[in-house]
């Protein structure tokens, strides 16, 4: 592949990186300028867990349900990985931390999660403009403690 063919994918990459780290630090601002119109978010394996948005359809209700759902600085998306390939970003994330009996609903006091995820980032003039999730929550909730009494169940 030519310097030249690399080079806005690079850029693409940059920008998901970017976009992905303001958003999990809270920068809505700088998450604001690194999207562009049409902006549209979705997370198919967010169905059926209730304490997550599936979709958004466009950034502002987005970010209104990550503002109010911000429960805990002890959590963390980390990006351990991503490329770009045209105009899509592919981050391979993992969401860890610590959250108090408070967060998400879990009860029992504080409990730790380490669990993976991808990221899949559309871009266009240099604006992301679709965030796709694919989440673990079976993981997720395992380790929140969610369901165990089904799990133990016949």
């Amino acid at each position: 592949m030519s310097a030249e063919a690399s080079e806005p994918q690079r850029g693409s990459l940059e920008v998901g990186r970017g976009y992905f780290e303001a958003l999990h630090a809270g920068q809505w601002d700088r998450v604001r300028a690194l999207t562009g119109p049409g902006f549209r978010f979705s997370d198919p394996t967010a169905e059926g867990h209730e304490m997550v948005i599936t979709d958004a359809e466009d950034l502002e209700t987005f970010l209104d349900y990550l503002q109010a759902n911000r429960t805990d600085p002890d959590a963390q998306a980390v990006v351990e990985d991503g490329f770009a390939s045209g105009r899509h970003v592919t981050l391979v994330v993992r969401y860890r931390g610590r959250l108090d009996g408070e967060a998400m609903g879990t009860e029992g006091g504080p409990r730790s999660f380490d669990t993976p995820g991808v990221t899949i980032l559309t871009v266009a003039g240099g604006k992301v403009v679709h965030h796709l999730d694919y989440v673990d929550y079976e993981t997720l909730e395992r380790q929140l403690g969610y369901g165990a009494s089904d799990a133990e169940s016949p």
